[in-house]
């Protein structure tokens, strides 16, 4: 759901699951939260976070072989799912988008998020895209 407040819209959202499926697979729950703020008439700064409750048991297919699970035909570098089976380690991400019109049919966007899940190690990730529309 969205809300058009002061200079910006508002996002809320949340999701539950009763196991990994085809429609969600990331954890049992989650809400989110963002706001948009329409800075200029070409800039767009967008804060947002995440809370994940009960995040998916994952890993590598070579995880999965070291658990005594292996995974046949596995390939390197997937990431794979333990179905209907949540962990009980919960997650946060925190983040900030910037989009920017650079002209009419060309923009860019920029996003750096931090991730804090149980029992594994932090992460940032994020990406910098040019796009093009006709």
């Amino acid at each position: 759901a969205t809300a058009d407040i002061g200079p910006g819209t508002l996002g809320l959202a949340g999701v539950w699951a009763s196991g990994v499926n085809a429609y969600y697979a990331e954890s049992e729950w989650a809400v989110a939260a963002e706001y948009a703020i329409k800075a200029t008439e070409k800039l767009t700064i967008t804060p947002a976070f995440q809370y994940s409750g009960n995040v998916a048991a994952k890993g590598s297919s070579a995880a999965f072989a070291a658990a005594g699970a292996p995974i046949v035909g596995g390939a390197a570098g997937t990431t794979y799912y333990v179905v209907n089976d949540w962990s009980n380690d919960d997650a946060w991400t925190a983040g900030v988008t910037v989009d920017y019109q650079i002209t009419q049919g060309l923009a860019a966007k920029v996003t750096a998020n931090y991730t804090d899940t149980d029992n594994a190690p932090e992460e940032w990730t994020g990406f910098v895209r040019l796009q093009r529309s006709f």
